[in-house]
C-alpha cells in the first residue's frame, strides 16, 4: 500500500490548481432565492481526485486479480480524499455557529456533502482546492408502470417467462447458476424472510457473524440487523435477480447470494445524490476494509434516476464519478433506462461517456416476441464527451408482466425497465461464476457482442445491441478464462473423521496448471494444512483429507498456479471465502416428515376458519402474509387454511405429531411460518401468538419449546428453520417417545393470523469408533505405551482385553505382530 500512497501523492501534485472552483448555475439560483442565514444543501467536489482510470488501466495491464484491484483502487480513493479534504474540513470546522451543518465527507469520490449558508457556499467555490459546488439534487425511484397482485400464488408454477426468455435454464443445465457470486441492488430494501430470497442473503454466511451491516445497509434508520423493505420495489427486483426455491423460480441466478442497500423511498424522506454516493461507497466496500473482497458484490442494478425537472444539468461527468469508481473497485453497475418512452432516458443511465458508462437497460415483452415495451425510454442521448449524439440504451431484457417476490412472502406482477435491469444483473452473475476475473468492461462487451439483434439492424435507440442472451454470454465468458477449477462429483459437506474423504477436481480453460502446485487447503480453528492434489485418471485429480476430531468444523479451498504464473483459488475469494464441511461418519434419521404422505398427525379444529390442513399451499398472493410455497420444496405442508381470506378466525387450531422416538438423541428440526404483523391486513395486528410445545409419551403434560409473537420479525411471515438438541430439552426422556404440537390462535377481533409447518425431522450425526489396530490404550497412535500394555495382558484373556486385536480370546504372538505392523502410526 505504500506504493499506492506515493502514486496518489504524485497525482495530487499534478492536480493542484490555482484557479478558483465553480459555483453551479442552478445552485447560484437556489442560494439567490435563500435568506443570508438559510442553509442550503450542496455537494462540494475537491479539485484533487484520484486518477482512477489511469490506475485501473495499469492494474489490468499487470493482470491483477479482482481482489487486488479492489484493494489498490479503494486505498487510492481513500488516500486522495483524505489528502484533498483535510484543509477544507479544517476550514469548515472553524466557521461560526450556524453557517455549516450536516457535514459528511466521502471517499468513493472526493466530495463533501453539507448544508451551508449562501456566503459559505460562495466562499467554498472561490477556493483553489475546490472544483465544483453543486446542488444536492433529488433522485427518485423509476416507478413501475403497472403493479398487480398475483392472486394465484405458486399455482402459476414453473420458471418465470422472463427467466426463460434470457436463456437462464439452459445456463443452469451447463452447471452455472450464480454460485459463488454476490449480487446487489440499490433500492427500497429487500424482505429478508421471503421464501424465494431468505436462504440466499449473504449475511447468513459465517464470515458475517456479528456484522449483518456488511450485507444490508439502511442509511436512514440504521436497522442493519436484518433486511427489510420500506416499500416493495426492492424485493421485487431482487427476486428477478436471484429468487428461487423453496419459493417460486423467479430469478435468473438462483445460486447467487445477495446484499442490498436501501436508500430509496424511505420513511417519506427525500432522497438526494448524497444518498446515492453513500450507497455506492457502501457497495464498493461493505466491511470497510480495502484489503478484503469477500464482501464486495460483483454486480449492482439500479432503478432510480433523475430527469430535467429535478434541475440537474443534462451532462456532467464529474458529478457521476462515484459510479465509475465503484466499478473500478470491482462492482459491475447497470441502470434501468427509465419509463419515459420517447422522452429520453433517466440520468445517469443516459451517460455515454464511453461504451460502458453507464450501461442502460431497456424493457421488452417476453410474452409478445420480445417486442420493445411502449414505455421503455429511448435514445439517442447527447450526454457524451464531445456533446454529440450517441445511441442509447445498451441492452434489452424482459420487463413486461414480470412476476416476482413482494414483502410478506407473496408475488406480484410489475411492468417497467426496473424489472428489466435485474434480469441483466442475473446474467452477469452467471457470467461471473463462469469467469470470476472478468472486469466490468469485459463483461459488458461480452453482453453487447452476444446479444440477439432486434429491431433495426445493428445497435438502435430501442433495443441497443439487442436482447440479452445468457447462453451465448456465458459461453463467451468461458472462452476468456485462463484456468478453471471444477468438481465433477460435487463437494463434500461431511468429512470422515478417520481421514480418506476425497475431493475430485478437474482443470479447464486455455492454460494448464503448473505441475505439482495444486493443493487441497484446510483449516480447523487455529490449525491449518494443505494436502497435495494428484492426477488419478485423465483430467481427474484427487485431494484427500486427513483425519480430524469428531465434529470438527472444517473450512477448505483449492489453490493452483497456472503455467502463466497466475495463482488461482476456488472459491474465488479463498481463503476468506471457503467451502465448509463437518467431520462426521454419517447422519442417522429416526423421523422425517415432509408431509407428502399422511404419517398420523392429528388436528384440533377449534377455529371458525383456518384450521390446520395438509395441502400444496396456494397462498393469497401476498395480501395476507401467508405462505405461497412449502419450506423444503417437496410440495406439501400443513397450513392454517389455503387461499384468499382463509386465515385463522374465532378460535384455536392445534396440530399434533405422531409418536417420535427420542432414544437416539440428536436434533429435532422443523420449519415454521407465522404472521400477525401490521403489513398483513386486519385492524388488530401483533395481538396473537404461535406456540410450540412437546410432551412425554402420554401427552398428559406439555412443555413450552418456543413462543412466536406477539410482534417481531418472525411474526411477520416467512419460513424459519428451527433446531433443538433433544439432550438439551428439559423434560425429554431419552428412553421414551414424545410428541410435538403447534398451536395457532385468533383470540382478538380483527387479527389476521396465518401459520404453516413443514419439514419435521429427528436426526443424529455420529462418528464410528475405528481404533487403529495395535492402539491398545486408544490414544490414537501405536507406541511404547501400547507395547507395555500388551505385555501386561499377554496370555489367555477370555473376558476380553484391549490388546486382543484379533479377538481370539488370547493376547499372543499374532497380536504382537499386529501391533508392530502399525507401530508409529
Amino acid at each position: 500500500m505504500r506504493v499506492m500512497t506515493g502514486c496518489v501523492v504524485a497525482l495530487i501534485c499534478g492536480g493542484t490548481s490555482v484557479v478558483a472552483g465553480e459555483l453551479d448555475a442552478n445552485l447560484e439560483t437556489i442560494i439567490g432565492q435563500s435568506g443570508p442565514k438559510e442553509r442550503v444543501s450542496a455537494l462540494v467536489y475537491t479539485a484533487i481526485q484520484a486518477e482512477v482510470d489511469m490506475l485501473e488501466d495499469q492494474l489490468l495491464a499487470d493482470r491483477a486479480l479482482r481482489r487486488d484491484r479492489h484493494a489498490v483502487i479503494v486505498t487510492a480513493l481513500q488516500d486522495a480524499s483524505n489528502f484533498a479534504q483535510a484543509p477544507i474540513l479544517q476550514w469548515l470546522d472553524a466557521r461560526p455557529n450556524g453557517e455549516v451543518a450536516n457535514v459528511q465527507a466521502f471517499w468513493i469520490t472526493s466530495v463533501i456533502a453539507l448544508d451551508a449558508t449562501p456566503a459559505t457556499l460562495r466562499a467554498l467555490a472561490a477556493r483553489n482546492d475546490i472544483a465544483l459546488v453543486a446542488p444536492d439534487y433529488e433522485i427518485e425511484l423509476i416507478t413501475p408502470t403497472s403493479m398487480e397482485d398475483d392472486t394465484t400464488g405458486s399455482t402459476r408454477g414453473g420458471i418465470e417467462q422472463g427467466v426463460i426468455a434470457v436463456g437462464a435454464p439452459d445456463v443452469w443445465a451447463m452447471g452455472y447458476d450464480g454460485t459463488g457470486v454476490i449480487v446487489s441492488n440499490i433500492d427500497t430494501g429487500v424482505d429478508g424472510s421471503h421464501p424465494a430470497l431468505a436462504n440466499r442473503w449473504r449475511g447468513l454466511n459465517p464470515l458475517y457473524s456479528g456484522h449483518p451491516e456488511w450485507a444490508f445497509y439502511d442509511p436512514y434508520l440504521g436497522n442493519h440487523d436484518f433486511p427489510y423493505d420500506g416499500g416493495s420495489h426492492g424485493t421485487h427486483t431482487m427476486g428477478s435477480i436471484t429468487g428461487g426455491l423453496p419459493g417460486d423460480q423467479i430469478g435468473v441466478a438462483p445460486g447467487a447470494e445477495w446484499v442490498a442497500c436501501a436508500p430509496i423511498d424511505r420513511s417519506g424522506i427525500a432522497q438526494t445524490v448524497a444518498d446515492a454516493i453513500l450507497s455506492f461507497q457502501w457497495i464498493a466496500d461493505p466491511d470497510g476494509n480495502p484489503l478484503t473482497s469477500f464482501d464486495v458484490p460483483h454486480t449492482c442494478s439500479n432503478s432510480w434516476g433523475l430527469v430535467t425537472a429535478h434541475g440537474y444539468p443534462e451532462c456532467d461527468q464529474t458529478f457521476w464519478a462515484f459510479i465509475d469508481n465503484a466499478e473500478a473497485a470491482g462492482v459491475i453497475v447497470l441502470f434501468s433506462a427509465g419509463n419515459e418512452g420517447s422522452s429520453g432516458l433517466r440520468r445517469p443511465g443516459d451517460r455515454a461517456y464511453d461504451d460502458y458508462r453507464s450501461m442502460a437497460v431497456a424493457a421488452v415483452d417476453p410474452y409478445n416476441g420480445n417486442s420493445i415495451a411502449s414505455f421503455s425510454s429511448r435514445g439517442p442521448t447527447n450526454c457524451t464527451m464531445s456533446g454529440g449524439s450517441a445511441i442509447k440504451p445498451e441492452i434489452a431484457a424482459p420487463g413486461v408482466s414480470t412476476r416476482s417476490s413482494v414483502p410478506g412472502g407473496g408475488y406480484s406482477v410489475y411492468d417497467g425497465t426496473s424489472m428489466a435491469s435485474p434480469h441483466v444483473n442475473g446474467v452477469l452473475a452467471l457470467m461471473m461464476q463462469a469467469n470470476p476475473d472478468l472486469t466490468g468492461q469485459q463483461a459488458k462487451q461480452i453482453i453487447y457482442d452476444t446479444a440477439i439483434d432486434e429491431g433495426s439492424p445493428g445497435k438502435d435507440n430501442d433495443y441497443g445491441y439487442g436482447m440479452i442472451d445468457a447462453v451465448a454470454a456465458v459461453e463467451s465468458a468461458l472462452e476468456t478464462v485462463s484456468l478453471t477449477i471444477s468438481y465433477p462429483i460435487g463437494l463434500p459437506d461431511m468429512i470422515d473423521p478417520n481421514g480418506g474423504t476425497e475431493v475430485i477436481v478437474t482443470f479447464g480453460g486455455n492454460v494448464a496448471p503448473e505441475p505439482g502446485t495444486a493443493l487441497l487447503n484446510w483449516s480447523v480453528g487455529p490449525f491449518n494444512g494443505a494436502e497435495p492434489i494428484v492426477s488419478i485418471v485423465g483430467n481427474w485429480h484427487s485431494g484427500v483429507f486427513p483425519a480430524f476430531e469428531c465434529g470438527d468444523q472444517v473450512s477448505y479451498w483449492i489453490s493452483v498456479n497456472s503455467e502463466e504464473g497466475d495463482f488461482i483459488t476456488s472459491p474465488y475469494n479463498a481463503p476468506s471465502d471457503s467451502w465448509h464441511a463437518e467431520a462426521w461418519t454419517g447422519l442417522e434419521v429416526s423421523f422425517d416428515d415432509d408431509f407428502n404422505s399422511d404419517q398420523g398427525w392429528s388436528v384440533v379444529a377449534g377455529a371458525g376458519t383456518g384450521n390446520w390442513e395438509r395441502v400444496t399451499p396456494v397462498g393469497s398472493g401476498g395480501t395476507r402474509c401467508d405462505n405461497g410455497s412449502d419450506a423444503d420444496g417437496s410440495g406439501m405442508c400443513f397450513v392454517s387454511g389455503n387461499g384468499v381470506d382463509e386465515d385463522i378466525d374465532d378460535g384455536t387450531t392445534i396440530l399434533t405429531s405422531p409418536m417420535m422416538d427420542a432414544s437416539t438423541g440428536g436434533e429435532l428440526h422443523y420449519s415454521r411460518w407465522y404472521s400477525n404483523g401490521a403489513s398483513c391486513g386486519g385492524g388488530n395486528p401483533n395481538a396473537d401468538i404461535f406456540v410450540v410445545e412437546i410432551s412425554d409419551n402420554d401427552g398428559g403434560t406439555w412443555m413450552e419449546l418456543e413462543v412466536v409473537g406477539p410482534g417481531g420479525i418472525e411474526a411477520d411471515g416467512g419460513w424459519y428453520d428451527k433446531a433443538w438438541q433433544l439432550e438439551d430439552i428439559a423434560g425429554i426422556d431419552l428412553n421414551a417417545e414424545f410428541r410435538i404440537r403447534f398451536t395457532a390462535s385468533d383470540l382478538d377481533v380483527g387479527s389476521v393470523v396465518e401459520a404453516a409447518v413443514d419439514a419435521v425431522s429427528i436426526s443424529r450425526l455420529y462418528c464410528d469408533d475405528t481404533t487403529m489396530p495395535g492402539d491398545a490404550d486408544g490414544d490414537g497412535d501405536v507406541d511404547t505405551d501400547d507395547l507395555l500394555l500388551l505385555i501386561s495382558q499377554y496370555g489367555a484373556c477370555p473376558a476380553g482385553c484391549s490388546a486382543d486385536f484379533d479377538g481370539d480370546g488370547d493376547v499372543d504372538t499374532d497380536d504382537v505382530l499386529t501391533l508392530l505392523s502399525n507401530y508409529g502410526a
